[in-house]
């Protein structure tokens, strides 16, 4: 669904609440505390739902992300769990010393014939690494479907898109915020 579509979707769903809310206070014009317990009763529910909405979106669209990166990066059959776990806190206290770790996970991956190394850089554990750093794994992503030449499959797609999703589900996010505390 694109942005426009999913504001106006919201936008619309606001609308109906506050057609709702209009008649509420239309019907039972006699009795002030009716109304004002409808009315929170109402644009509760509606945070409740969108609120809902937005968290199934992003839980989605991760699941999908994660998808798509096992496809693009396969996970060496000869690594342990053990040996994932030592190597991870290796790179992550590697990436963590360099002051553009998206960058220099990107130079690790190009420049490691170690199969695990390139499963942990470009596969989920460094897109989580880049999300707990507070980094944008968009450049990230777009500079990886260069290097594997995957950006017109499935996969490449949904990786391509995922920075650009986030930011989509968090502006709608912000927009209905806009709209509650206006009304």
């Amino acid at each position: 669904m694109e942005d426009v579509d999913l504001r106006r979707s919201i936008a619309k769903s606001w609308n109906a609440c506050r057609t709702d809310l209009a008649d509420l206070k239309k019907k039972d014009a006699g009795d002030p505390g009716k109304i004002s317990q409808a009315v929170q009763a109402r644009v509760k529910s509606f945070q409740a739902t969108l609120k809902n909405s937005l968290r199934f979106a992003r839980l989605n669209l991760d699941a999908a992300m994660v998808q798509a990166l096992e496809r693009l990066v396969r996970r060496p059959k000869s690594a342990s769990k053990q040996d994932e776990q030592r190597k991870a806190v290796a790179l992550q206290k590697v990436f963590d010393s360099m002051p553009e770790p998206g960058k220099a996970m990107l130079q690790h991956y190009r420049a490691s014939s170690d199969p695990l190394d390139k499963w942990l850089v470009a596969g989920p554990w460094g897109h989580e690494y880049l999300k707990k750093r507070h980094i944008s794994s968009e450049a990230f992503d777009g500079e990886l479907c260069e290097m594997l030449a995957c950006g017109g499959s499935a996969a490449g797609k949904v990786a391509l898109s995922y920075g650009r999703l986030c930011r989509a589900i968090d502006r709608v996010d912000e927009t209905a915020l806009t709209m509650q505390a206006s009304s």
